[in-house]
Order: C-alpha cells, then sequence, then structure tokens
C-alpha cells in the first residue's frame, strides 16, 4: 500500500507542478483568460492572481513531493480542485468551449475536458487522504516557501504595466527594408492570424489606405496560433504589410485584453495606441 501511495502522491504532486509550469511558460495567456472568464476585473488585476497560482501550485507540488505537512497540503489541494472544478462548470453552462487554461496554451483543453481530468485528480486526491501519514514532515521551510515562491514569480515575471520599453519588444528588421522604430512614424499592428478582430482591423486600414488617408507607414507582428498562415491572412484581408513573426510572450506582452493593438511609434516612442477596435478617434488623428 505505500507503494501505491507514494506513486498517486508523486502523480498529483507532479500534475501541480506541470499545471504551474505551462502557465509560467506564457504567463500572458493566462492574464487575459482570466479577464476574458471574468474572474479579475483587469489585466492588471490578472497578471497578479496569474503569479499567485503559479507560486501556490508549485507550493502544493513541491511540498507534497517533500511529504512537509502533508495532510494539510491534501487538503488544501483538494479545496483547489474544487475550486477550479466549480468555475469549470459555470464555463460549461455558459456554452464556453475555449481553451479553459488549466494546462496554460500547452495543452489547449475545453472546460468539459478539464472537468474530467479534475475528476481524476479528486478522486487521487481523496485516495490519498485516507492513508495515515506516520512520515509526514513538518519543517518551517513549508510557511516560507509560498512568500518565497511568489516574490520569485514577481522577479522571474514582472508584472507588466504600460510601458515606454514597448519599441524594445519589437523585433528588428533587415536594414534594407528600411524600417527603423527610432527613425520615423508607423503604426505597429499586433496581430494574431486566425484572429477575426485582427482581420477586421487590417481590412479597416487597407480600406482607408485605399480611400487616400496618409496613415503612417503600417508594419504587422503576427502570431500564428492555428493554421491561418500569413498569405491565407493577407488573401483575407487584401493587406500586404511588412512583417515579423512575435513569439507567444512577445505577443501577449504587446497586447492589452485582447488583440488586435494598433501602436503609433514615433522616433522610438509610443504617441497613442489603440485597443481592439479602431474607431473614429484613430480615423480622426491622420485624417487631419
Amino acid at each position: 500500500m505505500a507503494y501505491m501511495r507514494n506513486f498517486l502522491q508523486f502523480f498529483l504532486a507532479a500534475t501541480f507542478l506541470f499545471s504551474a509550469y505551462t502557465k509560467a511558460i506564457a504567463p500572458g495567456f493566462f492574464e487575459v483568460l482570466l479577464e476574458q472568464q471574468g474572474l479579475v476585473p483587469n489585466r492588471l488585476y490578472g497578471a497578479w492572481a496569474t503569479r499567485a497560482i503559479i507560486a501556490f501550485e508549485l507550493w502544493l507540488g513541491i511540498s507534497m513531493l517533500l511529504s512537509f505537512y502533508i495532510r494539510l497540503i491534501l487538503r488544501l489541494s483538494f479545496v483547489l480542485l474544487i475550486a477550479f472544478s466549480a468555475h469549470l462548470i459555470y464555463l460549461i453552462a455558459i456554452g464556453d468551449t475555449g481553451n479553459c487554461g488549466c494546462f496554460g496554451e500547452m495543452i489547449s483543453m475545453t472546460p468539459l475536458a478539464s472537468l474530467a481530468k479534475n475528476a481524476v485528480l479528486l478522486v487521487i486526491n481523496g485516495i490519498l487522504l485516507f492513508f495515515h501519514y506516520k512520515d509526514q514532515r513538518k519543517s518551517w521551510i513549508t510557511w516560507v516557501l509560498l512568500p518565497a515562491l511568489f516574490a520569485t514569480a514577481v522577479f522571474v515575471w514582472p508584472i507588466q504595466t504600460e510601458s515606454d520599453e514597448v519599441v524594445e519588444k519589437f523585433p528588428i528588421f533587415k536594414a534594407e527594408t528600411g524600417i527603423d522604430f527610432n527613425r520615423g512614424s508607423y503604426l505597429v499592428a499586433i496581430l494574431n492570424l486566425s484572429c477575426e478582430h485582427c482581420q477586421e482591423a487590417a481590412e479597416q486600414i487597407v480600406r482607408w489606405q485605399n480611400s487616400g488617408i496618409a496613415l503612417p507607414q503600417v508594419v504587422a507582428l503576427y502570431f500564428a496560433e492555428g493554421d491561418t498562415t500569413v498569405a491565407d491572412f493577407d488573401n483575407i484581408t487584401g493587406s500586404n504589410f511588412p512583417y515579423q513573426m512575435i513569439t507567444v510572450n512577445t505577443f501577449f506582452d504587446l497586447i492589452g485584453s485582447a488583440p488586435p493593438r494598433v501602436y503609433w511609434i514615433v522616433d522610438g516612442q509610443v504617441k497613442q495606441f489603440w485597443d481592439e477596435t479602431l474607431g473614429e478617434d484613430f480615423l480622426t488623428t491622420f485624417a487631419l
């Protein structure tokens, strides 16, 4: 029985550690997801919540592996799984079939699939609670570890605020393109190739360009999430912007709560930016 207990304990600990890892490699994705699911009022709160969840899952996993206060840790993990499951039931009830974010962007799971996964974990967690733990360790390290992990998470993944360093996150274009964000005026569109709102924004920019409105040079920074290629995007939108591909972390660093975001960059400084829709305020800025 001890072997089974050790195996199940290791499996549950590894699951929490893996869950924390998948959120940590792309924290921006989880920040946005928390806001979109209505769990936080804005992305700044989502950023703090993401780091707290990463730290807490790491703490549970490490404490479980080391058998620190194991019965308490198992009770906490059981409550956490119940809370996550209650939220998943809510998502299922409102018809959400997108990635719930339980394993970040690495493993896309619908709320229903994630609820089934949680049911298995709850059974394992429940079985472990029935065991008698003679060898549980009660170390002071347990209580230092949680705040230390949270502080580390904030240090490793600093909270992104509206930054003057946005341009530093832009990829460098080849010299022959003539694109130098530190000199001149540019509209830099942060676009997900598969995002309908991004496609609509690109179409709108093309229509304004074709109607003779003097826009700054438009440059696209593309993130490829699905199967849509740049050629597909150009065909759908009628665009042909100079572009560079960006990583998932850069993409979520550069957008707000949802894509697209369009920056107006003048001589290496952010003069203005627009989120999601390009309305009259965008048009009047350049129509004068």
